[in-house]
């Protein structure tokens, strides 16, 4: 899919007027067809259900104008309910997080359900006439609106359940997990044909002489490299391609995206075309950039660990997800750096990203800030002995011995107790004897 799909897709998802806006017109359809069978099918009504027709005009006004301002009064406290969750959420965890929370389809749905039933009550009153002989009751549509408002009650009471869940510190760690673990599995799917390249990246990069420069045109951050456009681009003028930025960069005007081979061709692709295939924004996302949840998770970690909240336990939970996760990515398939075209020519250099470019990210910051937090050195540490038994070659390895060496470096200087020292040193002799094997 065209990258720039997804990135509006990306933009509907965390917003709160999609689902609201598709729920309202879904009540416009519903009251149009439910006040067509008022008008033109109410003599085939059953029997048993021909009682709702026995009002009058100003009692079912009464009905839908009650209905109506109720639903207003509620949505106003959901609204109210939701922006006070924002607030402690960016607070407590960081405002990176709010884009979680506004992604959530629970709140997303409950607000557009009470604005639905609203809009509902609004059209069906309007069509209440009693002048002179002309009258027209829509009992049916009174009917439904009443069986909307059972249903409002019902939503209240889980919007007000869902918000006290959503805003526990374990909830809101594990849903970050849930979006990472899916942003892996579909950034590094299981694709075994990506352990056979063709050819080495070194000896590709050493082979091609890449004369010309793409400046970009505005500073932002990289959010999705169109690669498949940048092979059409490249087959079609003949050259090869190297990409140096990535997912994630920060880029600034003017600094060079793209280096092309230039020397045996006659046309040249135009700058513009191929800066359209580097979409840049004014922040991160997730569709191409591993490191987006891994440091939403990080920056709750190191919040937890600040002075004014002091609660190293979720710092704790959020080091266990984050080890899951490396775990996990240790025995998957990096995306290959070099692109063919149908014909297999290498036609597009990428820089691609490396686990322990990914590893470091996870670790660093709750390595520094929880330094003098003897729970989380030696849950890192215990971590850190999982992700070395699941590491398959010596990038992985590095990593663990470098975090390992330096979380040694850090107890040594420390002023913690013998004991504490020496479950830490106990640990770290167990990363060095995994490692040795």
């Amino acid at each position: 899919m065209n990258n720039r799909i997804l990135s509006l897709l990306e933009t509907i998802r965390t917003s709160f007027w999609f689902i609201p806006a598709l729920l309202v017109f879904s009540a416009t359809l519903l009251a149009s067809l439910v006040l067509s069978y008022d008008r033109y099918w109410q003599d085939y009504t059953p029997e048993f259900l021909q009682f709702i027709y026995h009002t009058s005009p100003e009692s079912t006004r009464a009905i839908l104008t009650t209905i109506a301002s109720s639903m207003m009064t509620v949505t106003s406290i959901a609204f109210s309910i939701t922006v006070v969750a924002l607030s402690l959420a960016s607070s407590q965890f960081g405002p990176r997080l709010i884009r979680n929370f506004m992604s959530d389809r629970g709140t997303q749905s409950v607000l557009g359900v009470f604005v639905a039933i609203f809009i509902y009550c609004l059209l069906v009153l309007q069509s209440t006439k009693s002048v002179e002989d002309l009258q027209f009751i829509p009992g049916m549509a009174t009917y439904f609106a009443v069986l909307l408002a059972f249903v409002g009650v019902g939503v209240l009471i889980y919007f007000i359940h869902h918000v006290s869940y959503a805003i526990q510190a374990d909830d809101v760690v594990d849903k970050v997990h849930c979006q990472l673990q899916k942003d892996i599995d579909r950034l590094f799917p299981n694709q075994t044909e990506w352990n056979k390249q063709s050819e080495p990246k070194a000896l590709f990069m050493d082979n091609v002489n890449f004369s010309r420069a793409v400046k970009a045109g505005k500073d932002g951050y990289v959010q999705t490299v169109d690669f498949e456009k940048l092979v059409a681009i490249a087959k079609e003028h003949d050259i090869k391609i190297n990409v140096l930025a990535k997912a994630g960069d920060a880029i600034v005007k003017s600094s060079t995206l793209l280096e092309l081979s230039v020397e045996t061709v006659k046309s040249l692709p135009d700058d513009a075309a191929l800066r359209n295939c580097i979409m840049l924004g004014a922040k991160r996302t997730p569709l191409q950039d591993p490191e987006f949840a891994v440091r939403q998770l990080v920056e709750i970690a190191v919040r937890a660990l600040s002075p004014g909240i002091n609660d190293p336990y979720t710092a704790i939970t959020c080091t266990d997800k984050l080890c899951a996760m490396l775990c996990d990515l240790s025995q998957r398939p990096f995306p290959p750096s070099l692109h063919t075209d149908d014909e297999g020519e290498i036609r597009v250099c990428t820089r691609s990203f490396e686990f322990s470019q990914i590893a470091n990210a996870s670790f660093n910051q709750i390595r520094q800030y929880g330094k003098d937090s003897i729970a989380v050195t030696i849950r890192l540490l215990e971590s850190l002995i999982l992700i070395a038994e699941h590491a398959a070659n010596d990038n992985q390895k590095g990593f663990v011995q470098e975090q390992s060496d330096m979380i040694g470096q850090a107890c040594e200087q420390s002023t913690f107790c013998k004991k504490d020292k020496a479950d830490i040193n106990y640990r770290l002799q167990q990363i060095r004897e995994i490692l040795d094997k």
